[in-house]
């Protein structure tokens, strides 16, 4: 094995340790959220940011591919594990993002209805149509 191939694989190997910590940062991350534990929640952003700072770091050290690179076997079954656990933390991320969304939009609707803010939507009628006023309808908010 040649030196460079040496040095791909070690950088690669590096990159696949900071993706695990993501990964795992995401998973805290997932599970802080579904919980809605809130006073942890600040602290595991922190703790993905700074994993995702690190493996960017580390993705920086890379050095440009080779023939001879792309040729070993170890090179692509390392870049092959890299990419599987990427494709896994994007999932697990657009999941988080989700959810932060959902909880974003549940603490509106909560301080809206306490501030009595909360939209004016009227409720409709069986058939789609909306309903007489004179007839009893009544607005979300105060349903």
């Amino acid at each position: 094995m040649t030196d460079s191939v040496s040095g791909i694989l070690s950088v690669l190997q590096q990159e696949l340790n900071t993706l695990e910590l993501v990964h795992s940062a995401l998973e805290a991350e997932s599970l802080g959220l579904s919980k809605g534990d809130v006073t942890s929640i600040q602290r595991l952003i922190q703790d993905k940011e700074a994993a995702l700072a690190n493996h960017q770091r580390i993705m920086g050290q890379r050095p440009s591919a080779s023939k001879e690179h792309a040729a070993n076997p170890e090179v692509a079954a390392l870049q092959d594990r890299l990419a599987a656990l990427a494709s896994e933390c994007r999932k697990l991320n657009q999941q988080n993002g989700i959810m932060i969304s959902k909880l974003s939009d549940r603490t509106k609707a909560a301080l809206n209805v306490l501030q009595g803010t909360e939209d004016m939507t009227v409720l409709y009628s069986a058939s789609g149509v909306e309903a007489a006023k004179s007839k009893g309808s009544r607005v979300l908010g105060k349903a």
